[in-house]
C-alpha cells in the first residue's frame, strides 16, 4: 500500500491519523511518515492495513 491509498483509505474511514494510528497500533508520527512516503508500513502494519480496506470493499 502506498503513501496515497494510506491517506484515501484514512480520509474513507472519517478518521484522524491519530486514530488510523490506534487502529493499527502505530504512533500517529508513524501514519504521518507513510502518508508522506518517508517511511513503508511494517508487514503486521500492512495486514491491518488491508484488513481495514477490506471492511470498506464488504461494506459497501
Amino acid at each position: 500500500m502506498d503513501s496515497r491509498e494510506i491517506r484515501e483509505l484514512r480520509k474513507t474511514l472519517g478518521l484522524t491519523q491519530k486514530e488510523l494510528a490506534s487502529r493499527v497500533r502505530v504512533d500517529a508520527i508513524t501514519v504521518s511518515r507513510w502518508e508522506r512516503n518517508e517511511q513503508k508500513p511494517s508487514q503486521q502494519a500492512e495486514r491491518q492495513l488491508a484488513r481495514l480496506t477490506q471492511r470498506i470493499r464488504n461494506s459497501g
